[in-house]
């Protein structure tokens, strides 16, 4: 059993990694819909586009990074490069408002920015369950932090507004990834366990049909999500609500996700993994349909506080249940194939599709589409494969 002391100095870059590589996703996630509206002068058309591209190269991305983790000799140095990467390229977004170049810039962005969770819950979940330790407290930090950055940015941007506007999140994206890096360098190697393997069989991980299970509610959790995430934004302000309204709006939607995450081995031990992920995507629906009636901006607070980020709580469980049941030498391509088909795929559905309804109908309209899709796949639950997951 380690020291205290000694644990506790293992631990902490798990921590700050953790904190630090969600804070570079709620920069993105957050601000960008922004700064493509106020500064490059795109409308909710062209910033759907925009954003779709992304998660379509994505696709690509999480399934390569993922298979170079498998096989890299640690799985933290593939994580260090596509952070590094994704700095540089960041930046890159300020230099031009022309659309052809941001559809440039975006999908070479989302080729390295997007790996990031599914990498980290590769290292963080594998270290934490041989060691015996808890993963929950650790992964609280990437939430808190998603949440903090969002309300903190917004507050700077609100108070400053006269002295600065949000372009702020490119010199902040640098310093946050800067710290990224060096927490990563210092987390204990996780070793990619395909390594040396001459082949291994990926197209089995498919067969496990109460994982497809879990990828299917986690694309309709991220499509509804990512309509939400990418629009919300923009509404709030055009109903002259302030600004800080979204980074509160972001803050108090972590507030249950930070339970979730402390008490989550207690979760997965008490309860059905099936009625976790069947909850989570019932107060889901309750959120986006309660958008029909309550559209002020502290009636958006009040929804997010008590609905929270469930979405999350369905990335969980279906990572919890790969780690456990997928073979070693899979695992970081299982979980950065969660990102990919059930989380990028419906983000790229998203922007498309919920831009043109937005332009077109209302951000209402979108919500309530949202909504009914959440009950049809709760409903169609009883003919789909649940199984507990058993570690092998």
């Amino acid at each position: 059993m380690e020291k205290p002391q000694s644990l506790r100095r293992i631990l902490a870059p798990f921590f700050i990694a953790n904190g630090l590589i969600y804070g570079l996703n709620s920069l993105y996630y957050s601000f960008i819909p922004k700064y493509l509206k106020d500064i490059a002068g795109k409308t909710e058309g062209e910033i759907g586009g925009l954003l779709s591209i992304g998660p379509l190269v994505a696709i690509v991305s999480m399934l390569v990074c993922g298979i170079a983790a498998d096989k890299a000799k640690a799985k933290n140095n593939v994580l260090i490069f596509i952070i590094i990467m994704s700095a540089v390229i960041f930046c890159l977004l300020n230099f031009s408002g022309s659309y052809i170049y941001l559809m440039i810039v975006f999908a070479f962005l989302m080729f390295f920015l997007s790996p990031f969770g599914g990498l980290l819950d590769a290292i963080s979940l594998e270290f934490t369950t041989a060691a015996g330790l808890k993963y929950g407290p650790m992964r609280i930090m990437g939430s808190a932090a998603f949440g903090i950055f969002s309300l903190l940015l917004s507050l700077i941007l609100s108070i400053f507004k006269d002295y600065i506007d949000v372009r702020i999140i490119f010199p902040a994206y640098i310093l946050i990834a800067a710290g990224a890096v060096i927490a990563v360098r210092m987390m204990p190697k996780v070793a990619g366990h395909a390594r040396g393997k001459v082949k291994v069989a990926y197209k089995d991980f498919f067969k496990d049909k109460a994982c497809v299970t879990l990828l299917l509610f986690m694309f309709v959790a991220h499509f509804s999500f990512g309509c939400y995430v990418g629009f919300m934004q923009n509404f709030l302000e055009e109903q002259n609500n302030p600004s800080w309204i979204w980074g509160l709006a972001v803050f108090l939607s972590i507030i249950f996700e930070l339970f979730f995450f402390w008490k989550f081995d207690y979760f997965f031990k008490r309860f059905k993994l099936k009625h976790i992920v069947i909850f989570a995507t019932f107060t889901q629906a309750l959120r986006y349909a309660s958008f029909a009636f309550l559209l002020s901006g502290p009636m958006v607070l009040l929804t997010n506080f008590f609905t929270g980020s469930f979405a999350t709580v369905i990335n969980y469980a279906t990572a919890y249940y790969i780690n456990m049941t997928v073979r070693k030498e899979m695992r970081a391509y299982g979980l950065t194939i969660i990102y990919s088909v059930s989380f990028f795929v419906p983000r790229f559905l998203a922007g498309i599709l919920g831009g043109f309804v937005v332009q077109n109908y209302s951000f209402v309209m979108l919500m309530q589409i949202c909504a009914v899709i959440n009950i049809l796949l709760i409903l169609s639950s009883k003919f789909l494969t649940f199984r507990e997951p058993v570690d092998k």
